[in-house]
C-alpha cells in the first residue's frame, strides 16, 4: 500500500512539474507583463462600463489613451524583439566560438566576455537587456559605452568548466507593460577559476616553516629525530614529546632531519566536496606560485574520476582546467572520491591534499585513506570564516535554560550523534591523529588558523 501511494505521489509530482513547465513556457511567449495585462483589462473595462455606459467623455478619452499606449508598446516590443533576435543570432555567429584554449574567468570578480550588442536607439520606449542562465549563479552586467553598444561583464559566484553559454535576452518597453524574451546558446568553452581572496604564497611558505605543512621537494624527513621545537598548528600528534609534556606541561615536537636524497616528484591532490571553493583556491595558488617545485604530479576529483580513472596532470594549464572541472554542478551528484586511485598510480611517499573542512564525509574518507596507505598525507584545509558566533549572555542562559534542557531531551541519541559528528572541530581533531600534518588557511583574512578556532567560527 505504501509503495502504491509513493508511486502515485511521485507521478503527481511529475505531472505538476510538467504543468508548471508548460505554464512557464506559455507565459514566456506571452508579450504582456502583469502590469500590461492589468492596464489592458482595466482600461477596456472602464471604457465599456463607464465610457460607453455612462457616456463619460473624460473617462472615455483616458481609457482610449491608455489602450493606445498599451497597444503601441505591444507592437514596438514585438517588432523590436524580432529585429533584435535576428541581430543577436548574427552577433553570436560572429563571436569566437572556438579557441586554442578555454577562456579563463575568475569567480568573484568582474570579467569581460568580449560579447557586445548595439543598443536599441532607433525604436523609442524599448530597451534591450540580457543575463546568463548557464552557468548558473553568474551575475551579468551590461554597460552602455561611448560606441553605443552594450558590453557584457560577468561576475561568477563559483568555479566551473562549461562548453557553452546560455543567455536569456529580453526586449522590454520603458513602462514595463510588454516583454519579449528568448534563449540563445553560444558554444564557447570556458573555465571559471576559484577566487584567491586574501591568499598569499608567503602564508603557505610560512606554514612550511612553522607547521611542516608542505613537504619540501628536496628531501624527505627520514633522518634521526634531532630537531625539537614548540608545537604549531598542523603538527602531527605522533611527533609530540608526551613525556616532556607530563613533566613541564609544554607541548614540544621532535622532528626528523631532512635527508639529502631528492624526491623524484611532488604529488598534490584536490578533493572536492561541500564548501570546497577555498580549498580549490589554495590548490590554484600552490600551482601558480611554483611551491611544488619543477617536477610535480597533480590530480583532482572531476569528470574523469567518475569513469573510474585516475587523472594526472603535469603542466599548469591542464591542472588549472582540472581545478575548474572539480566543481560538481548543483543539479548533479558530487564527483567520486579519487584520491585512492591517484595514490595507487603515483607510488609517492608524500602527498599534499587540499580539502574542505565542511564536508564530514570527505574528512572520514581521508582518515580511511591515511590509515590504509603508506603514503604520508599533508592536508591543507581552506576555510572561509565570515564571522563569529556571539556567546549567549547570562540572562539569556538563565531564561532559556529549562527550554534548552527540554529540547535537548527531545533529541534522540542518533540525532545527537549526527550533530556532534557534523562539527568540523571533531572531524579535524580525529583526522589529525592519522595524517602527517594539517594546515588551515582562512581565505577571508589570509592567515593561518587553528582547529580550535573553528569552534565558534561561521564558515561561508
Amino acid at each position: 500500500m505504501q509503495e502504491v501511494l509513493r508511486s502515485e505521489g511521485s507521478r503527481l509530482t511529475l505531472n505538476l512539474r510538467r504543468v508548471r513547465a508548460f505554464v512557464s513556457a506559455l507565459l514566456s511567449h506571452f508579450p504582456l507583463t502583469l502590469q500590461g495585462s492589468l492596464a489592458l483589462v482595466l482600461s477596456a473595462g472602464a471604457l465599456r462600463l463607464i465610457g460607453y455606459g455612462s457616456m463619460d467623455l473624460v473617462v472615455f478619452a483616458l481609457c482610449l489613451c491608455a489602450l493606445f499606449v498599451v497597444i503601441l508598446s505591444l507592437f514596438a516590443t514585438v517588432i523590436g524583439g524580432l529585429v533584435v533576435q535576428r541581430k543577436v543570432m548574427r552577433a553570436l555567429e560572429c563571436q569566437p566560438s572556438s579557441r586554442s584554449s578555454a577562456a579563463a574567468f575568475e569567480a568573484g570578480y568582474h570579467n569581460s566576455t568580449e560579447f557586445s550588442l548595439p543598443a536599441i536607439t532607433w525604436l523609442p520606449l524599448v530597451r534591450l537587456n540580457w543575463r546568463i542562465v548557464s552557468p548558473a549563479n553568474t551575475e551579468t552586467l551590461n554597460e552602455r559605452r561611448r560606441d553605443n553598444r552594450l558590453h557584457e561583464t560577468i561576475v561568477p559566484a563559483h568555479r566551473g568548466k562549461n562548453d557553452a553559454v546560455i543567455r536569456r535576452f529580453e526586449v522590454r518597453d520603458a513602462l514595463g507593460l510588454c516583454s519579449y524574451s528568448w534563449l540563445a546558446t553560444q558554444p564557447l568553452a570556458h573555465m571559471i577559476l576559484p577566487r584567491l581572496g586574501a591568499y598569499h604564497p608567503f602564508t603557505l611558505q610560512r606554514a612550511r616553516i612553522t607547521a611542516d605543512g608542505l613537504p619540501e621537494t628536496n628531501g624527505e624527513p627520514l633522518g634521526d629525530r634531532m630537531e625539537i621545537r614548540p608545537y604549531a598548528p598542523g603538527d602531527s600528534v605522533r611527533d609530540i614529546m608526551w613525556k616532556g609534556f607530563a613533566r613541564n606541561r609544554q607541548l614540544n615536537v621532535r622532528l626528523p632531519e631532512r635527508s639529502v636524497a631528492f624526491d623524484d616528484k611532488a604529488c598534490a591532490y584536490l578533493v572536492s566536496g561541500t564548501g570546497d571553493e577555498a580549498a580549490a583556491a589554495l590548490a590554484r595558488l600552490t600551482l601558480e606560485s611554483g611551491l611544488l617545485g619543477d617536477d610535480w604530479h597533480f590530480g583532482a576529483d572531476g569528470a574523469g574520476n567518475d569513469n573510474g580513472r585516475a587523472n594526472e596532470y603535469r603542466n599548469l594549464a591542464d591542472a588549472l582546467v582540472a581545478i575548474a572541472d572539480s566543481a560538481a554542478p548543483e543539479e548533479l551528484a558530487p564527483h567520486s572520491y579519487g584520491l585512492d586511485r591517484f595514490l595507487a598510480a603515483q607510488h609517492c611517499s608524500h602527498c599534499l591534499v587540499f580539502a574542505s573542512a565542511r564536508d564530514s564525509e570527505v574528512l572520514a574518507r581521508l582518515a580511511a585513506t591515511a590509515q590504509s596507505r603508506a603514503c604520508r598525507l599533508n592536508l591543507v584545509i581552506g576555510v572561509d570564516i565570515v564571522g563569529r558566533r556571539t556567546p549567549k549572555s547570562r540572562l539569556h542562559r538563565a531564561l532559556w535554560k529549562d527550554s534548552d534542557v527540554r529540547s535537548s531531551n527531545v533529541l534522540s541519541s542518533n540525532v545527537l550523534a549526527k550533530t556532534l559528528k557534523a562539527s568540523p572541530v571533531l572531524d579535524l581533531t580525529t583526522l589529525s591523529q592519522r595524517v602527517e600534518s594539517i594546515v588551515l588557511v582562512d581565505r577571508t583574512s589570509g592567515d593561518l588558523v587553528k582547529i580550535s578556532d573553528l569552534k565558534d567560527a561561521i564558515l561561508g
